[in-house]
């Protein structure tokens, strides 16, 4: 008598981001919960380092939307999504800055200017959190790509599509603000 083996059969659909992202772009949303789930917890990280942590969930959930809508056009030489994801995070990070920043202009020039709640730079702490938000948006996000979440140079300049040089300037150049941050910080 032949015994009956089981045998654990998992769709092709779930093997790779590259097949879930097509499926997501032909409309199926269990796809973009399999992406989620694997890749929600660690840009909520790097969220929380490039945006603060109230901001955080509000872009991390951007991303996935972002990445919904351009589902179709994942080039899937990799069959992880995550430096992709990545990509969209950071690019919509220094969008955020940017639009943060107009509105801040705006209400500048109405009259309704906002109060120095800044503390004085002696009260400043050497901490991360600080240190990083002295940073320019692009800056801050190839740092924390390279130094925390341990992308290659190469890896960076395809998420943010700029070229490998510019990712090698902004890196030394954030390197070398920190540095100087933390010489003159108490």
């Amino acid at each position: 008598m032949i015994e009956p083996t089981l045998r654990i059969v998992r769709p092709a659909e779930t093997d790779s981001d590259t097949a879930a992202l097509a499926r997501v772009a032909e409309g199926d949303l269990t796809a973009l919960g399999e992406l989620y789930t694997r890749h929600a917890p660690a840009l909520l990280r790097f969220a929380k380092h490039a945006v603060g942590a109230q901001a955080a969930e509000d872009l991390v959930q951007a991303t996935f939307i972002k990445a919904v809508e351009r589902a179709s056009t994942y080039d899937g030489r990799s069959t992880s999504a995550r430096g992709w994801l990545y990509g969209i995070a950071g690019r919509l990070s220094q969008e955020r800055r940017r639009a943060l920043g107009r509105f801040a202009r705006a209400l500048s020039r109405l009259g309704a200017g906002r109060e120095e709640t800044a503390p004085p730079d002696h009260v400043e702490r050497r901490d991360l959190v600080r240190g990083l938000a002295k940073l320019s948006d692009a800056k801050r996000v190839v740092l924390i790509l390279a130094e925390i979440e341990g992308f290659t140079a190469t890896e960076i300049a395809a998420m943010l599509e700029v070229p490998v040089g510019t990712v090698w300037t902004r890196l030394h150049h954030a390197r070398r603000e920190l540095r100087d941050y933390y010489e003159v910080t108490p």
